[in-house]
């Protein structure tokens, strides 16, 4: 089950899960706009890789997905997008990519891309910084 703007505003000011900054706005019905730490200009068929502004703590009974705000889609953006396990905290890396024609300019701040939140039937055995954590508070290096 997706959770909804409420369920995800009621675990954050509950301390169940965070986003660090948290910016009201970027609430959407069902997930969280995230974005970049900094401002990020990608020439065609140029890749580059970034990391979120925000942090994240997710909970052991919830996991996530990513996607593609259609905005940067629809100007030929790619992205290399996983299932955000639970347990899992810091922030987001991952790698983007202009298949388009023109120059995109992602503007530090804005929404790239949407995270959804999934609850799931259980809490998990072993969660992500039980299992390896390897990425656990990962920053760009």
């Amino acid at each position: 089950m997706i959770l909804s703007d409420g369920t995800i505003l009621d675990l954050i000011q509950n301390g169940t899960m965070s986003i660090e900054p948290f910016d009201h706005s970027k609430l959407t019905p069902n997930g969280y706009d995230f974005s970049l730490s900094e401002k990020v200009v990608i020439e065609p068929n140029q890749g580059v890789q970034v990391e979120t502004l925000e942090s994240v703590f997710i909970p052991g009974f919830i996991g996530s997905m990513m996607f593609l705000r259609s905005s940067y889609a629809r100007r030929g953006l790619v992205a290399s997008f996983g299932f955000v396990d639970a347990g899992f905290r810091g922030k987001i890396r991952f790698y983007i990519k202009n298949l388009g024609n023109e120059t995109v300019e992602i503007v530090k701040e804005k929404g790239v891309f949407q995270m959804i939140f999934l609850n799931m039937d259980k809490e998990a055995l072993k969660t992500y910084e039980m299992r390896s954590g390897h990425y656990q508070n990962q920053g760009l290096k």
